[in-house]
């Protein structure tokens, strides 16, 4: 009796071992969100997919792209080359508003929406996780 109960333990364990591994095809690719893609995108949408509804002032966003991103558009060769969309969103200080990719730059492209107005954004492009491009519209 001893040795089939601990044969069933031994199985239930296994069972829940297994349970707990693999990546639960949750879509993530790897790709710059460095999390465990809480808003469940599809990194391969060309597709426009809401983010956070928390938006940043245009205050923060023009000096992301002054400041922090050094004022440059593109950043081959620069320091700023090496940030990932996690070091971006902790220096804005919330997630991006949405996500889609850009399938002629073959890039992530995140954008954060100014709090109060639709009509202006920074647009930043990551391919392999590192920062590429970034574009700003009426901030």
């Amino acid at each position: 009796m001893k040795k089939f109960l601990i044969l069933m333990i031994s199985i239930v364990m296994v069972f829940s071992f297994a349970a707990c591994g693999g990546n639960g095809g949750n879509g993530e690719s790897g790709g710059s969100s460095e999390s465990s893609n809480a808003y469940n995108l599809d990194m391969k949408s060309t597709e426009a997919q809401p983010m956070s509804t928390e938006r940043a002032s245009a205050e923060v966003l023009r000096e992301t792209a002054q400041t922090y991103f050094g004022g440059y558009n593109y950043f081959e060769g620069t320091e700023q080359a090496n940030l990932t969309y996690k070091d971006v969103k902790e220096h804005i200080g919330v997630d991006a508003s949405e996500y889609r990719y850009d399938d002629t730059q073959q890039a992530e492209l995140y954008i954060w929406y100014v709090d109060g107005d639709d009509k202006a954004s920074l647009n930043v492009w990551f391919v392999d996780g590192k920062l590429n491009a970034c574009g700003a519209i009426n901030i």
